[in-house]
């Protein structure tokens, strides 16, 4: 419960910063696949995420925003087998985590209708371990601190609108809480709205 309204009001604050000042923010979705790197590719199979995004924009070249994300995976064949041996037929592990990150922008300026950009964020990670058997259920989450960077390209554009493809690396050290760090590449479309552009 404590994470839902953490959420809430997480998205509420985004959309707020956004509408501050309608002629230079944009507020959008994103959603796509995530792919889980490192010692975590053992422990994860590819999963997905959703996310929502507030981008002010200082000038034509730079912005500052924040991201709110939930990113989730199954096990990985090789983590739900050890988990069958040990617990049962059936067992499985899930993986999850919150984002609400800070982040920065640079575009790069073009005369073309493709607009590509450059991101790095910083924050928290609300991230989760799940164990599913038929012996009985086990869970646990922490708080980690991690970071990100990634690149993206607007395809398209009007006025009030604008889409394109994005992805990002995810670096999240867990291995003390959790057994494993969360590295991960998101990679997915999203979608942007602003007002009085």
């Amino acid at each position: 419960m404590k994470r839902l309204a953490v959420f809430l009001a997480a998205s509420a604050l985004v959309v707020s910063v956004s509408a501050a000042n309608a002629a230079s923010n944009w507020i959008g979705l994103a959603g796509g696949a995530g792919i889980p790197t490192g010692d975590y590719h053992n422990a994860a199979a590819t999963g997905w995420h959703l996310a929502a995004s507030g981008v002010h924009m200082i000038d034509t070249q730079w912005g500052v925003g924040a991201d709110l994300g939930y990113h989730a995976w199954g096990g990985s064949t090789q983590a739900n087998a050890a988990a069958q041996t040990a617990f049962g037929p059936g067992s499985e592990f899930n993986w999850s985590a919150f984002q609400l990150t800070a982040q920065g922008l640079m575009a790069f300026p073009t005369q073309g209708a493709m607009k590509p950009y450059v991101t790095a964020g910083l924050g928290l990670y609300d991230v989760s371990a799940k164990l599913k058997s038929p012996s009985g259920n086990a869970d646990t989450s922490k708080n980690e601190f991690g970071f990100n960077f990634g690149a993206g390209m607007d395809l398209g554009s009007s006025k009030n609108m604008k889409w394109g493809v994005q992805g990002a690396y995810h670096i999240i050290p867990a291995s003390n809480d959790l057994g494993t760090d969360l590295n991960f590449f998101s990679i997915g479309a999203n979608l942007m709205w602003g007002a009085g552009k």
